[in-house]
C-alpha cells in the first residue's frame, strides 16, 4: 500500500510539472513578439516626373546627290571622309559638266566609278553634315501636350552614359496609327559634341510635373489598407514608441520617392516592417541619388533632375 501511495504521489507531481511546462510554453507563444522596424526619416526636397522616349541619333542635314540626266563620269574629285562645301566640285562628266553638293558636310559614300555610264536618277554621292545632329522619337497622341516646340529635353546617350541638353524643334502634324494608338514624331536638337555618332541609341526625358520643398518618403515606406488607402506607421514617443497608424495623402511620385501632402512631417519617424525593405533614404542619412532618380534634398545645388 505504501508503495502504491508513493507511486501515485510521483505521478501527480510529474503531471503538475507537465501541466506547468505546457502552460508556460503556451504563455510564451502567446506573448506579443517584438517587431524590428526600420526607421525612415522623411526629407524635405524637390521631386520631378518625366515622360521618356527612345530613339537614335541622326544627322539633321544629308543629301544623296543624284544624276539629273544621262551622263558618263569623267573624274571623281573627292574621296570618302572628305569635307566639302557647296562650292566643292564632287565629280565631272565627259561633257565637261561639274557636279556640286547642295549642303556642306562630309562625303560618306561614293556609289559610282570613273567612266561609268549613268541613267537619270542614279545615286552618285552621299553628303552628311555630322556637325548638326538630332534625335527623333515617337510620341503617342496622349503625350502630345508634353512635347511642345521649344521645350527642353534631357537626352541620355546610352553608349557612354552621358546626359546632354536638347530642345524640341519640331512635332509632326500627321501621325501614324498602329496597335490602337497614333504616334507622332518629335525632333530634338542636340549640341555639338565630338563623341556623338549617327545611329547611337538615346533616351529623351521631357519634364511632366515638378514640386519643390515638399515632404518626401521612399515609396517602400507606404502601406495600404483593405480599401487600398495609403498609410504609414509612425513612431509614437508618447506611447513607449509603439507604432501609430497614420493615413497619408500622396502627391506625385517618380517610382522611387513619393510626395506626402498630409499625414507626415519632416519631424516624424516612419517605421517600416521587416517584410518591406525601404529604399531611397534611411534614418539620419541623405537621400540616395542616381541619374535615374528625380528627388533632391532641400538646399541641394543639383535641383530637380529629370527622369
Amino acid at each position: 500500500m505504501k508503495n502504491n501511495k508513493k507511486g501515485n504521489r510521483k505521478v501527480i507531481i510529474w503531471s503538475i510539472i507537465g501541466v506547468l511546462a505546457v502552460a508556460s510554453g503556451i504563455a510564451l507563444y502567446a506573448m506579443p513578439k517584438k517587431t524590428n522596424y526600420t526607421e525612415v526619416k522623411p526629407m524635405v526636397g524637390n521631386l520631378a516626373t518625366n515622360y521618356s522616349y527612345s530613339g537614335s541619333v541622326e544627322a539633321k542635314n544629308r543629301q544623296t546627290v543624284l544624276a539629273d540626266k544621262t551622263m558618263q563620269i569623267n573624274e571623281i574629285k573627292v574621296k570618302e571622309g572628305q569635307q566639302v562645301t557647296t562650292d566643292s566640285v564632287l565629280m565631272t562628266t565627259v561633257m565637261g559638266g561639274e557636279i556640286k553638293p547642295k549642303i556642306a558636310g562630309e562625303v560618306s559614300t561614293i556609289y559610282v566609278e570613273e567612266n561609268a555610264q549613268l541613267m537619270p536618277g542614279s545615286k552618285l554621292i552621299d553628303i552628311v553634315d555630322y556637325s548638326d545632329l538630332q534625335l527623333k522619337v515617337q510620341v503617342d497622341e496622349y503625350d502630345l501636350s508634353a512635347v511642345s516646340i521649344g521645350k527642353d529635353a534631357t537626352v541620355t546617350i546610352h553608349s557612354f552614359s552621358k546626359d546632354v541638353s536638347g530642345k524640341i524643334t519640331d512635332v509632326s502634324k500627321e501621325g501614324e496609327y498602329a496597335n490602337g494608338v497614333t504616334n507622332f514624331i518629335a525632333t530634338i536638337s542636340l549640341p555639338k559634341d565630338s563623341n556623338l555618332r549617327v545611329g547611337m541609341s538615346a533616351e529623351a526625358k521631357v519634364l511632366n510635373q515638378s514640386v519643390s520643398n515638399v515632404v518626401l518618403l521612399p515609396m517602400s515606406a507606404l502601406q495600404f489598407d483593405a480599401n487600398n488607402s495609403p498609410y504609414v506607421l509612425i513612431k509614437d514617443s508618447n506611447n513607449n514608441n509603439t507604432p501609430k497608424t497614420v493615413a497619408v495623402t500622396l502627391g506625385i511620385n517618380d517610382g522611387v520617392h513619393v510626395e506626402i501632402k498630409s499625414g507626415v512631417t519632416a519631424n516624424d519617424t516612419v517605421l517600416v516592417p521587416p517584410t518591406v525593405k525601404p529604399t531611397g533614404f534611411g534614418s539620419g542619412s541623405p537621400m540616395r541619388q542616381s541619374t535615374k532618380e528625380t528627388a533632391t534634398p532641400q538646399g541641394s545645388s543639383g535641383g530637380a533632375k529629370g527622369q
